[in-house]
Formats: structure tokens, C-alpha cells, sequence
């Protein structure tokens, strides 16, 4: 991917501290403890990739994220990858592990670099 990396998490309170480190590629990274409907848009606005735990991301939000190459489920988020396959969004599920952040950070790192 050229540019910057715009990580957002709408939902990390999911994660402990110790759970999750920040990734250590080239990127900028926003988190938020928990995002409402209505904050989903706003947060996701500038994002190349979103993380989602719980928040669901339908075909209406979706189609307004211009920038976002793909989202990285980690829970239960239920995620309209019909609208994600027609815009070339790539969606991907955090696999089952011991360390949920460790997992994520490999998955984040190696969508970047591979």
C-alpha cells in the first residue's frame, strides 16, 4: 500500500493494554474505547484500515468511507462484505488465539508488507 496507514479502532476496550501493543509499522493509530452509530462515520472518515470488535459496519457506512482498503474483525461485529467486496475492501477475521493482540498485530503487519 503507498502512503500512510490510518489505523482506527472503534472498540478497543475489547483489549487490555497488555493484551494490545500499538503496531510497530509506519502508520497513524486512533482507538476508542467504544463508538456509538452515529461516531462510526466521523472516526472512520480519513482510515485506510478499521478494527471493529462489536461495531457493525452495513453497506450505508461503508459506502461513505472512500479511503478504507479494510477492516479487521476481531469479535462479533457483524460487517456487509457484499458492499465491501464491490468497493475492494478486504475483510478479515482475527483467528482464534491465546494472545487476540499479538494475533492482530501479525494480521495488521502482514496486510501491510504483504
Amino acid at each position: 500500500m503507498s502512503g500512510k496507514e490510518r489505523v482506527v479502532f472503534l472498540d478497543r476496550a475489547a483489549f487490555t493494554n497488555d493484551e494490545l501493543p500499538i503496531p510497530s509499522f509506519e502508520h497513524n493509530w486512533s482507538e476508542y474505547p467504544d463508538s456509538e452509530a452515529a461516531d462510526i462515520v466521523p472516526r472512520l472518515f480519513w482510515a485506510t484500515t478499521a478494527i471493529t470488535h462489536a461495531c457493525p459496519l452495513d453497506a450505508e457506512v461503508i459506502g461513505q468511507l472512500h479511503k478504507l482498503t479494510r477492516i479487521v474483525v476481531t469479535g462479533p461485529a457483524v460487517v456487509d462484505v457484499d458492499a465491501c467486496a464491490a468497493r475492494g475492501i478486504a475483510v478479515r477475521h482475527l483467528p482464534a488465539s491465546d494472545a487476540p493482540g499479538q494475533a492482530l498485530i501479525r494480521l495488521l503487519e502482514a496486510q501491510v508488507t504483504g
